[in-house]
């Protein structure tokens, strides 16, 4: 017998009027292909699984239907601490689930918090400053170019290809449209010109990085700019991948070194995915991390599995079995069921 395993996740269809009307409110959030995907991967593992949308039922779902495991995707729908509601309920209610814990998914999302935690262990980061007003007089001590964003998004939203700034006019008038439609503080960073690589790490224990991805403009993108992974770029799929990147050993190295040591600095768990960029002199610098990646059939966590040989369904198992690893009583049921089969 499988588990019985309940999914938690945000439809795009569902986000709430009111909240933000801009055209990329709904970005980070789940669609129905996606979560019936996860849903047959599950059940293909031997799982009965339960759906949880994320609304005002859930916690009364959470109760009422005997769990040994959530599969966590939820990612709330506003505030800097939304990744986390969802596993702090679910450890209220010792319920196991998937994925990294509450502390570990709000240090996250806050992007600037983030980077000061992972810049104290030697980290190479983007430095930058997290400013609430455009009239903020740290602003007129910037070198241009900077790189503008929410400090608490993710998917790109409040990245677009206008993000990287020239000169002061310039980012008072797009830092007063970002605080404006994000009603966030605005992380103002410096310029990376180099390249762009992403690593998925699976496990605890002894996590492994999957093979490097590197994100590159597609033929459709615009020439002679700077490439940036923007809503723009997402939303009209002119980017293009490369995995496993075609990259030097020396610095593939150095890439998968700094992805395991933010990986652990930050107590991830499972699974996430950190985003690495090159500065001018080509030295990796840390961006950010996603302890709740994409898992769509063309996410980019999916992909890398691919290109480490794996299918969704293994990729599936793989979350659920590191995660497994963690609650005692589950891993013996596990090896108890193994042991029936064999």
């Amino acid at each position: 017998m499988g588990l019985r395993v309940g999914l938690t996740y945000n439809l795009k269809t569902d986000y709430p009027q009111g909240i933000h009307f801009g055209e990329d409110a709904s970005a980070e959030y789940e669609s129905e292909e996606t979560v019936g995907g996860i849903i047959t991967a599950l059940e293909q593992l031997g799982h009965e699984v339960i759906a949880l949308p994320y609304n005002r039922e859930l916690l009364d779902k959470l109760r009422c239907h005997q769990l040994d495991l959530v599969f966590n995707i939820a990612e709330g729908w506003l505030g800097r601490n939304r990744e986390s509601l969802v596993p702090a309920i679910l450890e209220f209610l010792d319920i196991p689930y998937t994925g990294s814990d509450p502390l570990t998914l709000g240090l996250a999302l806050d992007k600037s918090l983030c980077k000061e935690v992972v810049g104290a262990t030697g980290v190479a980061i983007t430095r930058g400053i997290k400013v609430t007003t455009s009239g903020d007089p740290r602003l007129d001590g910037v070198h241009y170019p900077v790189f503008i964003k929410p400090n608490a998004e993710g998917s790109s939203k409040g990245i677009r290809n206008w993000s990287r700034i020239e000169n002061a006019i310039e980012l008072k008038e797009k830092m007063d449209w970002l605080l404006t439609n994000y009603q966030q503080p605005v992380l103002v960073e410096e310029f990376l010109p180099g390249r762009e690589f992403t690593v998925a790490v699976i496990g605890n224990t002894d996590p492994k990085t999957l093979p490097i991805m590197e994100v590159l403009p597609g033929e459709e993108c615009p020439k002679n700019t700077h490439f940036i992974y923007s809503f723009e770029t997402k939303n009209g799929n002119l980017e293009r991948f490369s995995c496993p990147a075609v990259i030097e050993s020396r610095l593939l190295k150095e890439i998968s070194e700094m992805a395991l040591q933010v990986y652990k600095t930050l107590q991830c768990r499972d699974v996430a995915r950190i985003d690495i960029r090159l500065d001018g002199q080509g030295n990796p610098r840390f961006l950010e991390v996603n302890p709740l990646p994409g898992l769509s059939a063309v996410s980019l966590l999916t992909l890398q599995a691919e290109a480490a040989g794996m299918s969704f369904i293994d990729l599936i198992d793989a979350i659920c079995s590191a995660a497994i690893e963690r609650y005692p009583h589950l891993k013996k049921r596990d090896y108890l069921k193994e042991a029936a089969l064999g």
